[in-house]
C-alpha cells in the first residue's frame, strides 16, 4: 500500500485518561478540607501527552490506547481531535475510564493518584499492522512491560523506530523492563528508573540493545548516552514560573523524537526537548500549552554540551 502521508508519522500507545487537576494553596493535612483556587478536567496520560505535543511540533501522530464508552470521554476524544491528534484507533469499552487525580501546590510540584480503569485493557493486536508498517517512529510509554514488549517486537521486526517510557514499571517490574529494552533504540528515564535498571551506570544499558540512553533530570536538565562514549548534556530553565510539571516528561520525549525524525542529530533532538518540557511546566493541566513565539524565546534559554567523563554522573544532583 502507497504511503498516505508526506510528514513523519508517530504511533503514540499507552494510557488516555481523564485528568482532574486541582490548584491548591498548599496540601491538607490529615483529615482537613482546603478549597482550590481552580480545577482543569481534560485529557491526560502519558501517550496522549505526547499525542498532543508531537501534533503540535508539526508531525502526525496516531493515539493508539483503549478507554471507556462512557459519554464522559467524548469530550476528551473531540479536544484531542481538535488538535489534530488522530484517535480512529482509541478502542473503546465498557467499564470506567482512565482517571488520574492531581494536586498541585504553587511552584508546581504535585501528588498525582492514578486509577488505570480500562487502559488495562490495552492489547498489543490493537495496533493495525498497516499502521506499525507506516510508522517513522513507534512509542511505547507507561504500559506494562509483557504488552510493551510484544509491541516493540513487532514495530523492531518491521524495522521501525522504536522508543519506550516504561514509567514507574521500571522499578515495579524492572526484569520485565529489561527484557523490553533489547527491542527498543530509545528509552526515556527519570534518574530514579535509570538507577532501578542499572545501578549507578545507565552506560549498562546500551548493551542490551537501544542506540539511545535519555535521562531526564527534571530541573537539573537531561543526559542523552551514546554507543561511544559520547554523551550529550543540557538544561532549559523556564522562562516563566512554573505552575504544573505533570506531562513534562511526555512533551519531552514528544519534542526528542521528532527532532531526531528530522535531523537525526540526538544534540539538536535533545535541545529542543528540553525547551519543550520547560515550556510544558508553564502550563496548567498535563498537555503543553502551544506558543511557537514563546517556545522559540525557551529554544534560547537551552543550552546543551557534549561531555567526556562527568565528573557527576549522570544520576547525581
Amino acid at each position: 500500500m502507497q504511503r498516505l502521508f508526506t510528514k513523519p508519522i508517530h504511533v503514540s500507545v499507552g494510557n488516555l485518561n481523564i485528568d482532574i487537576t486541582m490548584y491548591v494553596p498548599r496540601l491538607p493535612k490529615t483529615d482537613e478540607s482546603i478549597i482550590a483556587e481552580e480545577t482543569i478536567i481534560g485529557p491526560g496520560g502519558s501517550a496522549s501527552n505526547y499525542s498532543v505535543a508531537a501534533t503540535f511540533y508539526g508531525h502526525k501522530v496516531f493515539l493508539i490506547a483503549t478507554t471507556s464508552d462512557d459519554p464522559l470521554v467524548d469530550q476528551i476524544l473531540e479536544k484531542l481531535a481538535k488538535i489534530g491528534v488522530d484517535t480512529t484507533y482509541v478502542k473503546r469499552v465498557e467499564g470506567v475510564p482512565g482517571i488520574v487525580s492531581v494536586i498541585v501546590i504553587p511552584g508546581g510540584e504535585r501528588i498525582i493518584v492514578k486509577y488505570r480503569g480500562v487502559n488495562e485493557l490495552l492489547s498489543p493486536n490493537d495496533i493495525p499492522k498497516q499502521v506499525l508498517q507506516d510508522a517513522s517512529i513507534v512509542h511505547i510509554t507507561s504500559i506494562p512491560p509483557s504488552v510493551a514488549g510484544e509491541i516493540a517486537r513487532r514495530a523492531n521486526g518491521l524495522g521501525v523506530l522504536v522508543s519506550y517510557d516504561p514509567g514507574a514499571y521500571a522499578y515495579l517490574e524492572k526484569d520485565k523492563v529489561l527484557d523490553v529494552i533489547k527491542y527498543v533504540n530509545i528509552i526515556f528515564l527519570n534518574r530514579r528508573e535509570a538507577k532501578a535498571l542499572a545501578g549507578n551506570n545507565p552506560k549498562l544499558l546500551l548493551k542490551m540493545g537501544p542506540s539511545m540512553v535519555v535521562v531526564k533530570k527534571g530541573p537539573g536538565g537531561a543526559y542523552v548516552l551514546l554507543h561511544g562514549d559520547m554523551i550529550y548534556y543540557g538544561v532549559s530553565k523556564p522562562i516563566r514560573p512554573p505552575v504544573d510539571s505533570t506531562g513534562a516528561g511526555d512533551a519531552f520525549d514528544a519534542f526528542f523524537n521528532a527532532v531526531y525524525l528530522d535531523y537525526k542529530d540526538p544534540g539538536k533532538a535533545l535541545q529542543y526537548a528540553l525547551a519543550a518540557g520547560a515550556m510544558k511546566v508553564m502550563c496548567r493541566g498535563s498537555q503543553i500549552c502551544w506558543d511557537k513565539n514563546l517556545f522559540n524565546k525557551q529554544l534560547n534559554e537551552t543550552t546543551i554540551e557534549a561531555v567526556k567523563n562527568p565528573k557527576n554522573w549522570v544520576l547525581e544532583d
